[in-house]
């Protein structure tokens, strides 16, 4: 996402700085290996987009490629072609940021529930801060502070929260005490990233997991670490863990839902993909592509063809017979 008026120049690499709170935090080292060899053979010439670091002249800080600039540094390049922006907020950047890791290449479950959260925190410091500031109560803007972690988003959100209630701004009563009331609404933040609803939900239920098994789960497909997240006994959540690379998706929500339904079985019964349960599912999810194929066909085969297809449900219904007569 270029800016108009963006001025290209070329600047030292040794003038240019990672964005601290930027939403990649697991960078490829392959890819940055692939970069720098690119590099080196004269193939490639890097092209980042940066923006002026406040209070410190000829400095500047990355907005869209820090594994280009990392691959720059490995291939011993002295400057790069930059895109000069003007000096970006903190939500113009981390959007620019979401946009441009999305176009390239997807950030993993971990990264993007932060992504959804500290947009949702910046926009409620948006909002306490322009009640404040109606009010004319004193405080130091987020725009004036140079933060450099996410947990310092979060801090500061508080203070501005502390100093609504202490006075008497934008407060509503509950049974334990005063508590500020609803900032930024979630449909916002949707709106400004392009997720839905439920996708926001999903992954953010990641974040309830603790920080050590939100480092493993990085490494698994986003359906399994949602999926996982939804238990609430954390041993089990680490068990599943260990088992979900070797499952698929149905096998993980089948194993969670089994789980959830009977707190007395171990992850170890539910989570072989031999297990009942995971059988289970996948002659529950045959039936419905079967279903869905039949339906497609009604209206479009030839009686002759509707012969053919009724043959080979005769004889699977000999199939169900004969296992109904065993059940028997």
């Amino acid at each position: 996402m270029v800016e108009a008026g963006a001025e290209l120049m070329t600047v030292a690499i040794a003038a240019i700085e990672p964005c601290p709170i930027q939403p990649r935090v697991n960078v490829s080292i392959d890819l940055v290996a692939k970069l720098a060899a690119s590099m080196k053979a004269g193939r490639h010439e890097p092209v980042l987009d940066v923006e002026p670091v406040s209070g410190r002249h000829g400095r500047y800080q990355i907005v869209c490629g820090e594994q280009r600039w990392r691959a720059a540094l490995q291939a011993g390049l002295d400057q790069v072609l930059v895109r000069v922006h003007r000096r970006l907020g903190y939500l113009e950047r981390l959007e620019k940021q979401y946009e441009e890791n999305r176009l390239r290449a997807d950030l993993d479950a971990v990264e993007e529930a932060h992504c959804f959260l500290l947009d949702k925190t910046i926009r409620d410091i948006q909002v306490a801060e322009g009640l404040l500031r109606d009010a004319l109560v004193p405080f130091q803007p987020l725009d004036e502070r140079r933060l450099t972690r996410r947990e310092e988003f979060g801090a500061h959100l508080d203070v501005l929260k502390r100093l609504l209630v202490r006075r008497k701004v934008h407060v509503i009563k509950t049974e334990s005490g005063p508590i500020a009331g609803q900032l930024s609404p979630w449909c916002e933040t949707e709106k400004a990233l392009g997720i839905s609803e439920s996708q926001r939900k999903a992954k953010l239920g990641i974040l309830r997991l603790d920080p050590d098994l939100q480092e493993q789960v990085r490494s698994l497909p986003a359906e399994h670490a949602v999926q996982i997240a939804r238990l609430q006994d954390r041993d089990k959540q680490a068990a599943l863990v260990k088992h979900a690379a070797e499952l698929t998706h149905k096998q993980v929500r089948a194993a969670v839902d089994c789980l959830l339904r009977d707190s007395t079985k171990e992850v170890a019964e539910v989570a072989d993909p031999f297990a009942f349960e995971a059988r289970l599912a996948a002659v529950a999810d045959l039936c419905r592509q079967l279903a869905r194929t039949l339906r497609n066909l009604r209206s479009i085969v030839s009686d002759d063809e509707r012969s053919a297809v009724g043959e080979v449900l005769a004889n699977l219904r000999s199939e169900f017979d004969a296992f109904e007569e065993t059940a028997a």
